[in-house]
């Protein structure tokens, strides 16, 4: 018997095709930039979910249980120890923000470089590398209080011992 559940049906979108326009793409080409992924029920088509980067990692139990139609399948979440490392990695350093942490750094090293010599010191260093580094600091902060829960609920929930059992994970 088999006892997975179907998955979401996942769809990828982007605002020319939507509006018809995808001819204009040579022209219009920032607007390739605004996209969206769709996640639907696979069983009544209802969109529980969109997210605005492709591939993102959700932590969850993996089963949902839809509000259209009252029935459970697999929305692609799953917990941390569940997850391979580098989607561990994406989990606490998603490109968006590896791209803000790059930029202000770059920022805050050139302005070191561009500051007259008797000003830069090196604790005004570490300093200006300190504070543009703070915000990904506490981004990582806020998603390692997400870590932890997930590891509670793979701990202690009946949903991840349930998977857990049928997968063969329970050593």
């Amino acid at each position: 018997m088999d006892t997975r559940l179907p998955h979401a049906i996942r769809k990828e979108r982007d605002l020319l095709a939507l509006v018809g326009l995808h001819f204009l793409s040579p022209y219009l080409a920032f607007l390739l930039l605004v996209r969206w992924t769709s996640y639907f029920c696979p069983h009544c088509s209802q969109v529980f979910r969109r997210d605005y980067w492709p591939d993102n990692v959700r932590l969850g139990a993996g089963d949902r249980t839809c509000r259209g139609c009252a029935k459970v399948f697999d929305d692609g979440s799953r917990e941390w120890l569940e997850l391979e490392m580098r989607r561990k990695f994406r989990f606490f350093l998603p490109p968006g923000i590896i791209a803000i942490a790059v930029s202000v750094l770059g920022c805050a090293i050139a302005a070191l470089f561009i500051a007259p010599r008797d000003v830069v010191n090196l604790p005004a260093g570490i300093i200006v590398i300190g504070v543009s580094l703070f915000p990904t600091i506490v981004w990582c902060l806020i998603r390692l209080l997400a870590v932890r829960h997930s590891i509670h609920r793979y701990q202690n929930e009946p949903a991840s011992m349930r998977r857990r059992l049928e997968t063969g994970t329970i050593g």
